[in-house]
């Protein structure tokens, strides 16, 4: 995948972008694409911004967005988009901190600054453009974008992604995943995550149908547009198998007999048919067309990978950082519940002693970080090829990876015993009332304490029969569980006791209830 030749590659190509925005579907033909393309870096060269400027983006998932980033790759420039956390801060100074020349937004930006003349429209006619002149930053050369993350101790990572390090990273991982020209893929996690817009380079390398939306019209870019893949993070599959969770026990039994049933079927097509059939119900929600669904923003629980698997439509799991592209991939007819998968090719995974993986790969997808706490970048790049995941696992002999939790989050017990509180979580998923779960040790405490989240809050016999199953936990982990709390309403973005990538923020969720 040679990114200097995407735009150049599209009026060969067949495939098409769907839009949903605002509940209008658009399509775009990929010989469109690169004229609407080429356009927008005309644009830009008018308005100032020259190889090697920095440009920044913050706007909603559109086409447009799509436009103006491979706009800005023909270009030479450097790619700045900046997440939600940055709403209503993007003023004059913040731009100068990170050397921003030109800022794109779009006609329904949340929160953003007045127009001035170093900000444009990328969804509407601009009068008086003109970029900051900036002289190139030092450490730029190569580089595709900066990019921001959340930083699993809280804050922001700020990353250097190299062009080197995309062209490298992204096809072992969509070879091993098997796209076909048939595919059509429905993105509709932020773009300014990097991940969201390598899948769009790879939907053009690979030449098949892209879906842009965003999560609000999730459902509606489904069952309109029929997408094959969808790649979501394991809150999503964790809710609709909640919503079998809580289906009449007569009904569950039925779909559970019969998923066992459908196993002893030899012919998979057969399989699937039937499946279809039985569970309509489960079906119509993915569109009519899925045949692929993948997750790897956080390990999956068991209970989930294995639903799915008896609905005929397995999830597959894959794992990997920013700091290093994608690593693993569990593919559909793998049965190895519990891991992230085999190594892609040209990865390399070695463990220290207390279980840190370390990755071996010749060009990852980062060069260092710009933005983060003092000593990160010596801690995670340890040597040229090497890189410190921060992730505590271990391999099978069959060569499959398996996450045990985060270093950093590594509880250590006034005994001296250490506590995977990711271990623990997934014990507890294995409770039928229970939805989400966080467990942490209190300063100065003896016993864990776990701060759960029930699919039924208010019903007081679920509460009973989760603290039922939590003295039954047998594991020597689980039994320290003395104080179990429930949380009024689950953990989400939007009340923060989710991070943006979807994953738990400890701190937040441990200063709510009285636990840090």
């Amino acid at each position: 995948m040679k990114l200097g030749t995407l735009v150049a590659s599209l009026p060969a190509k067949k495939a098409t972008i769907y839009a949903l925005d605002r509940g209008k579907v658009s399509r775009h033909a990929m010989s469109a694409l690169a004229g609407d393309a080429i356009e927008a870096a005309e644009n830009l060269r008018r308005w100032g911004v020259k190889p090697g400027a920095r440009v920044g983006i913050y706007a909603p998932n559109s086409y447009r967005w799509l436009v103006y980033d491979l706009a800005l790759i023909e270009l030479g420039a450097v790619s700045v988009p900046f997440t939600s956390d940055f709403a209503g801060k993007l003023d004059r100074a913040l731009l100068d901190k990170y050397q921003i020349s030109l800022l794109l937004i779009s006609t329904v930006s949340p929160q953003v600054p007045a127009k001035e003349p170093h900000i444009a429209y990328i969804d509407a006619e601009n009068e008086t453009v003109a970029a900051i002149p900036r002289d190139p930053c030092e450490n730029d050369a190569g580089l595709l974008t900066l990019s921001f993350s959340s930083g699993s101790a809280g804050g922001l990572k700020g990353l250097e992604i190299s062009r080197e390090g995309v062209e490298a990273t992204g096809p072992p991982i969509f070879d091993t995943i098997g796209m076909e020209n048939s595919d059509r893929l429905l993105l509709f996690m932020p773009m300014s995550n990097f991940q969201q817009r390598n899948m769009c380079y790879s939907a053009i390398w690979y030449d098949f149908d892209l879906i842009i939306t965003d999560y609000v019209q999730l459902m509606a870019g489904i069952t309109t547009l029929h997408p094959t893949i969808l790649v979501a993070p394991p809150m999503y599959f964790q809710m609709i198998y909640t919503r079998f969770v809580n289906f009449p026990q007569f009904k569950k039994a039925a779909w559970t007999f019969l998923g066992n049933l459908l196993s002893f079927i030899p012919i998979p097509r057969l399989r699937r048919a039937l499946a279809e059939i039985l569970f309509g119900e489960f079906y119509r929600q993915f569109g009519g067309r899925m045949r692929l669904l993948i997750t790897g923003m956080a390990p999956i629980k068991r209970d989930v990978a294995t639903f799915f698997a008896k609905m005929q439509l397995p999830l597959c799991e894959t794992y990997g950082l920013m700091e290093t592209g994608s690593l693993t991939y569990r593919p559909a007819n793998s049965k190895k519940f519990g891991s992230v998968g085999k190594p892609v090719p040209g990865v390399g995974l070695e463990f220290t002693e207390d279980g840190e993986i370390i990755v071996r790969r010749e060009t990852s997808l980062t060069k260092r970080y710009f933005q983060s706490v003092e000593g990160e970048n010596e801690r995670t790049f340890i040597a040229p090829g090497r890189i410190a995941t921060g992730d505590i696992g271990k391999l099978d002999r069959d060569g499959y990876l398996y996450l045990l939790g985060r270093k950093k989050e590594l509880i250590v017990t006034s005994g001296g015993n250490k506590i995977h509180p990711e271990l623990v979580e997934s014990e507890l998923a294995g409770c039928p009332d229970i939805a989400q779960a966080a467990v942490f040790l209190k300063p100065g405490g003896v016993t864990l304490a776990a701060v759960i989240v029930l699919n039924h809050p208010e019903n007081q016999e679920a509460r009973a029969r989760t603290r039922d199953f939590v003295r039954s936990m047998t594991t020597t982990q689980a039994a320290q569980i003395g104080n179990v709390i429930f949380a009024e309403a689950g953990f989400s973005v939007d009340n923060g006791m989710l991070r943006p990538n979807m994953k738990l923020d400890r701190r937040a969720i441990a200063a709510k209830h009285n636990l840090h």
